[in-house]
């Protein structure tokens, strides 16, 4: 070796042995004593890490399946008062400068600062299999009448006057991490802060959070100075390195409104991070942001403590959510769902809102049918008779846009109506896990009218019941409304050229009622053959606020593949149904052979009357 390329080598392993020295070792659960003293690190203010005092208790076997926490006494700093508080979940904790775990767990109404660790092994190894995994969920046979159920009167429709949740069963089923009674180690509740939200929304939707274990407070808000990939915020630059302790949070939706669950860092291993020390969701794979934040303050409160936090600068994405923490990737991008919501408001001003929401299967309906409903009873009231219209348009790369349109007359209920006409279609697009489905947006036009605009269909006449093929027929609809006035419209209706002689059924409903008149013959299950035709079959729904009107006659045919085929001929019906075939066929009895969607009415008729005529010869 010479004495050039001594320095080179010399040089080479200090490097080498810097990097040895600087990889974070675990402490071993196994090797803990009770009254073993180590450090913890948290972010009371800004967003640098400070110390502070843990004490070994013991060790807490089987708080799960195959899972332990370590029971802790905490000190220094302002522990001592404020005790365990929302925000520190994740906190990491070293014993003899090996890491133990995360601070995760704590008592309801503690008198001392006591608290569970999940241990680093438990949350390392949670995410060990496939650490980059692709955001899906289970297919699940679809119910047509879910996409125009919350269409109906409550009453008719199965539902509480006041839920107004579009929730996937998946999250609702899900074991609730808020406050349980009895004394046992519930994992810390996650501050959620909400920027641009009413009283009014969270009144309806802070129940629902509170059972994820979300404690929602006032926050600070994060204001982008743009949306899409290229969002930023325009919150101060902030310098502090991403390290064990430090302050994150992960937007729910981010812009004009704003949702953010805060928690700290445990552990950066490269690009990998780890924290929380318990589940956000439980939703397994997922893509969600990943923001840098800095401590405002910690509020100390008697029923919980919690930090308020101030949303920076994007840092990476959450890849996973489990039970034992979160899991990200510094460096990536996480896509969003670009929102915009115009409200035309009764007083005849326009307001927008555009904001994006966490584009996940079970979050993204939730998030929408929040975001809807607070963006409308903001600017409108909740309670008392309003007419709402509601126009979306959802984007979708290489698709059809889906396109909606209906509107809502009720006593308090409208503006639950009108979210929900956006977030469930949502719900159903992601229902069937597509590896295709990319949103590029979500437009939704908002009408306000504080009126009652709702009737019933009272009567029908039509002027022959005798016709011909070709022959025209006018059409009167009579209407009442709540208050006991009648209405009356008249349309023109043109008998098919092709309908044979015999006895011919004419149905006037609206679309609703009609959608449901077809559920219960066709059956209620859907399962599309792909994308494409899931799309063509929520834009071929028909509005609640029209009236229909339908020729029909009785006549055998089937269902194949998801589509009607009436009116088939008897020698195919036989070979469909033998015994060489089973499955996928359907028995329908009616022949349609027409249908017209009339044109808008000044109000939002409902109902169904039928008419039988005879078509001659």
């Amino acid at each position: 070796m010479t004495r050039r390329s001594l320095p080179a080598v010399v040089a080479l392993a200090l490097l080498l042995s810097q990097n040895l020295w600087s990889k974070t070792e675990f402490f071993k659960v196994e090797d803990l004593r009770p009254g073993m003293k180590g450090i913890g690190k948290t972010c009371y203010r800004g967003s640098k890490p400070e110390e502070f005092q843990v004490e070994i208790l013991g060790v807490m076997r089987g708080i799960g399946p195959g899972t332990n926490a370590v029971l802790a006494r905490f000190s220094g700093g302002p522990m001592e008062q404020i005790g365990v508080f929302e925000g520190m979940s994740g906190s990491p904790v070293y014993i003899d400068g090996k890491l133990l775990g995360a601070v995760a767990f704590s008592f309801a109404f503690a008198k001392e600062a006591i608290g569970g660790i999940t241990p680093i092994t438990q949350m390392v190894d949670a995410f060990k299999e496939n650490p980059g995994g692709t955001p899906g969920g289970a297919r699940v046979i679809l119910k047509k009448s879910m996409l125009w159920q919350y269409l109906l009167p409550p009453s008719q429709a199965g539902m509480k006057s006041d839920d107004p949740f579009v929730t996937p069963p998946e999250i609702r089923l899900q074991a609730p991490t808020a406050l349980s009674p009895g004394h046992a180690l519930i994992p810390i509740a996650t501050p959620l802060a909400l920027g641009g939200f009413g009283a009014e929304a969270l009144q309806k939707f802070a129940p629902e959070l509170r059972a994820l274990g979300f404690s929602v407070l006032q926050g600070s808000g994060m204001s982008m100075l743009q949306t899409g990939a290229s969002a930023r915020t325009n919150a101060p630059a902030d310098s502090a390195p991403i390290e064990a302790g430090s302050n994150i949070v992960v937007p729910l939706v981010r812009g004009d409104l704003d949702a953010a669950a805060g928690g700290t860092v445990t552990y950066v291993d490269g690009n990998n991070l780890y924290a929380f020390g318990h589940l956000l969701f439980n939703l397994g794979n997922t893509e969600l942001p990943m923001h840098k934040a800095r401590a405002i303050t910690v509020f100390p409160s008697l029923q919980s403590s919690f930090k308020i936090l101030e949303t920076t600068e994007p840092i990476g994405t959450i890849k996973q959510d489990r039970s034992s923490g979160i899991f990200g990737v510094l460096g990536q991008s996480a896509k969003m769902i670009p929102m915009q919501v115009r409200l035309v408001t009764s007083r005849g001003v326009t307001k927008e809102l555009r904001y994006e929401v966490a584009r996940d299967r079970f979050l993204t309906p939730f998030l929408i049918n929040f975001t809807v409903y607070n963006s409308i009873v903001s600017t409108e009231r909740a309670l008392g008779i309003a007419t709402l219209k509601i126009k979306g348009k959802i984007r979708i790369k290489g698709e059809e846009s889906v396109e909606i349109e209906n509107r809502f007359s009720a006593d308090s209920n409208a503006p639950a109506f009108a979210s929900l006409s956006i977030a469930i279609p949502i719900d159903f697009l992601l229902a069937q896990g597509y590896k295709n489905l990319e949103f590029e947006n979500i437009d939704v036009e908002v009408s306000a009218l504080e009126d009652d605009r709702g009737a019933t269909l009272d009567a029908l006449r039509i002027d022959h019941l005798e016709l011909k093929a070709g022959d025209a027929v006018d059409l009167d609809l009579f209407y009442r409304r709540a208050n006991g006035e009648t209405g009356q419209d008249s349309y023109p209706v043109k008998i098919p050229a092709a309908v044979t002689p015999g006895p011919l059924a004419m149905v006037v409903a609206d679309g609703t009622t009609l959608m449901s008149l077809d559920a219960r013959e066709q059956g209620d299950e859907l399962i599309p053959r792909d994308l494409s035709q899931l799309i063509k079959f929520i834009n071929n729904l028909r509005k609640n606020d029209r009236m229909y009107v339908r020729l029909f006659r009785r006549e055998a045919g089937a269902v194949i593949k998801g589509e009607g085929l009436p009116g088939l001929p008897p020698s195919v019906l036989s070979i469909m149904r033998s015994d060489r075939n089973s499955g996928g066929l359907s028995a329908i009895n009616t022949s349609v052979f027409t249908e017209y969607e009339l044109p808008a009415s000044d109000y939002v008729i409902s109902g169904l009357r039928t008419v039988n005529l005879v078509i001659k010869p």
